[in-house]
């Protein structure tokens, strides 16, 4: 099933989107881990019929409170290498975008690196024919997998996720917060946008601000909630943890 994780502008409090987040569901409630089953998942092949219940069960529940999100929101989805690859994955992605009723949201593959991604002529063009009908393709957990700047350097990358392991030791670990302003630098100088994760105290929030990375989630501001509790996040038109300089 899936869980959302809101993402907010940090210095203004306010919601600007979601990430995705599969859980597997227990009979007796509560739910698995994505480290126990994502992997067996992709292992086996299932990652790909997982992913797809996803979208259709993504679209139908932002479809009930379209009316309520916010203009340009985002809702971001995680795609494996395998699944990107698949002969039909630019199909089920325009079908998913047509699948909304709205049109002004902002629909946004998050490319893992779970997997190695062989990056070739087919795949840059499936992602180009991507970006052309309106998605936002963003590199996720960067730092941490396979290539991250080759994929930078190959592929039309909108947005790249900093890891929570680098904004986990921001002041704490010197070594850490000297290679994040250098991922910084580099995005600026590539005009890539940044989002970053695993935001979870106030300074690393004021680090974040101070740098202008408008774009955070983690659970400074909310942890990943059900549909229900997303809705009603959204319905209180939420302001958390306002900075106010």
């Amino acid at each position: 099933v899936p869980l959302y994780q809101p993402v907010v502008n940090g210095r203004e409090g306010t919601l600007r989107g979601v990430e995705v987040l599969a859980r597997w569901k227990q009979p007796h409630g509560g739910f698995i881990s994505p480290a126990a089953f994502i992997p067996l998942a992709e292992k086996s092949g299932l990652i790909v019929p997982l992913t797809q219940s996803l979208m259709n069960q993504v679209a139908r529940q932002m479809n009930a409170i379209a009316s309520k999100l916010p203009e340009g929101f985002h809702i971001g989805i995680n795609f494996s290498a395998s699944h990107i690859i698949s002969p039909t994955f630019v199909d089920e992605c325009l079908n998913f975008r047509d699948s909304f009723t709205r049109r002004d949201l902002n629909l946004v593959l998050e490319v893992t690196e779970r997997e190695p991604l062989n990056v070739d002529e087919s795949l840059v063009q499936r992602l180009n024919i991507l970006h052309e009908n309106g998605f936002v393709i963003a590199l996720d957990d960067f730092g941490t997998g396979y290539s991250g700047l080759s994929y930078l350097h190959d592929l039309h990358i909108d947005y790249i996720k900093i890891d929570h392991s680098f904004v986990g030791r921001v002041n704490a670990d010197p070594e850490s917060t000297r290679i994040l302003d250098c991922v910084l630098v580099l995005a600026r100088k590539l005009s890539i946008s940044i989002v970053a994760e695993g935001v979870e105290t106030k300074e690393q929030l004021d680090y974040l601000n101070q740098n202008n990375i408008t774009f955070q989630q983690g659970y400074y501001f909310y942890k990943p909630v059900t549909y229900i509790d997303l809705v009603k996040i959204i319905l209180s038109k939420p302001k958390v943890k306002v900075v106010v300089e």
